[in-house]
């Protein structure tokens, strides 16, 4: 196995998490390339995708701590709003005005 082909996550605690909320436990490092005002997490690359990381803290069946964390890798969707909508294969909006049962 190659360098390559390994993914490495750093987690940091969360300075956010309060007991009983849903957040996570482990966040990334705010990434230093942020611009000024904006808190970015440092994201993992995998082929040509970005995600984000994140972990919480594993319970068993009775809510009680194991000890173990379950990370979450979530694809990153902050470049979705830059993108224009994708058509689902439709070739235009169906124009409902058209149709008599909507003219009154």
């Amino acid at each position: 196995m190659t360098d390559q082909a390994k993914i490495y996550v750093k987690l940091m605690p969360n300075p956010d998490k309060q007991a009983g909320d849903n957040r996570p436990s482990w966040v990334a490092p705010i990434n230093p390339k942020s611009p000024e005002g904006k808190v970015w997490r440092v994201g993992c690359k995998i082929g040509e995708n970005w995600y984000n990381s994140c972990a919480f803290d594993d319970t068993d069946d009775k809510g009680e701590p194991t000890g173990m964390i379950n990370v979450v890798l979530s694809p990153n969707d902050s470049g979705a709003s830059a993108r224009p909508p994708q058509n689902k294969g439709f070739t235009s909006k169906p124009a409902s005005s058209n149709n008599q049962e909507y003219k009154f």
